[in-house]
C-alpha cells in the first residue's frame, strides 16, 4: 500500500501521468458492482414512484396495501407560499397518508446526488467530445440547465432519459428495500 501511495506522490502534478494510471485501473482492475435487482412485483411501482419524485412531488407509500399518494413539495415545505399559488389549504386538502398506521415517505434527491447521476452518466458514454462538453457544463454555473441542454439536443437524448430513470428507480429502490 505505501508503494502505491509513494507513486501516486511522484506523480500527482502530472496530469497525463494521472490519467494514464486512471485509465489503467479503470480498464485493469475495477469492477462495476452488480446493481441489486428490483423485485419484478413491485418494479413498476418503484417506477411510477421515481418519475414522479423527479419532478418534485413526495411520495407516500402505505407498505401494507401499496397505495401511493403524491403530494407537492411546496405544499408540505411551505403550506402558506401553496396555498397562495394555488388557492387550495392545506387544512382541506385531502391527505390520505396521514390516516394510515404506517408510511414510507420518499423524496426527491438532494442536488448533490442527482449532480452525482449526471457524472455518472458521462461515464456510460463512448463520444469523448460530448463527455468533455458535459463535464465542462458542470463545471460551470448552472450546471444543471447546462447539461439538460447539451445533452437533450445531442443523439444521447434518449440514452440520458433511461439513464436518469434507472439510476432513480435504484435510489427509490434503496430506501423501500428495508421498509416493505
Amino acid at each position: 500500500m505505501n508503494e502505491i501511495l509513494a507513486v501516486l506522490q511522484t506523480i500527482q502534478q502530472d496530469k497525463d501521468k494521472l490519467e494514464k494510471l486512471h485509465q489503467f485501473v479503470m480498464d485493469e482492475i475495477y469492477e462495476e458492482p452488480e446493481k441489486e435487482q428490483i423485485p419484478e412485483k413491485i418494479r413498476k411501482l418503484v417506477s411510477e414512484v421515481a418519475e414522479t419524485i423527479m419532478m418534485g412531488m413526495i411520495c407516500f407509500l402505505n407498505p401494507d396495501t401499496f397505495e401511493i399518494e403524491f403530494i407537492p413539495r411546496e405544499m408540505i415545505v411551505d403550506p402558506e407560499e401553496y396555498e397562495m399559488i394555488t388557492g387550495e389549504e392545506w387544512d382541506s386538502a385531502e391527505i390520505k397518508h396521514l390516516k394510515w398506521q404506517r408510511y414510507i415517505e420518499v423524496e426527491p434527491m438532494e442536488s448533490h446526488e442527482s449532480f452525482k447521476v449526471m457524472e455518472y452518466f458521462i461515464d456510460e458514454i463512448d463520444d469523448n467530445n460530448l463527455q468533455n462538453r458535459l463535464i465542462n457544463a458542470l463545471n460551470r454555473r448552472k450546471p444543471f440547465a447546462n447539461f439538460k441542454y447539451i445533452v437533450e439536443t445531442s443523439k444521447y437524448r434518449q440514452q440520458w432519459f433511461d439513464f436518469r430513470q434507472k439510476q432513480w428507480e435504484y435510489y427509490v429502490w434503496d430506501i423501500l428495500k428495508n421498509e416493505l
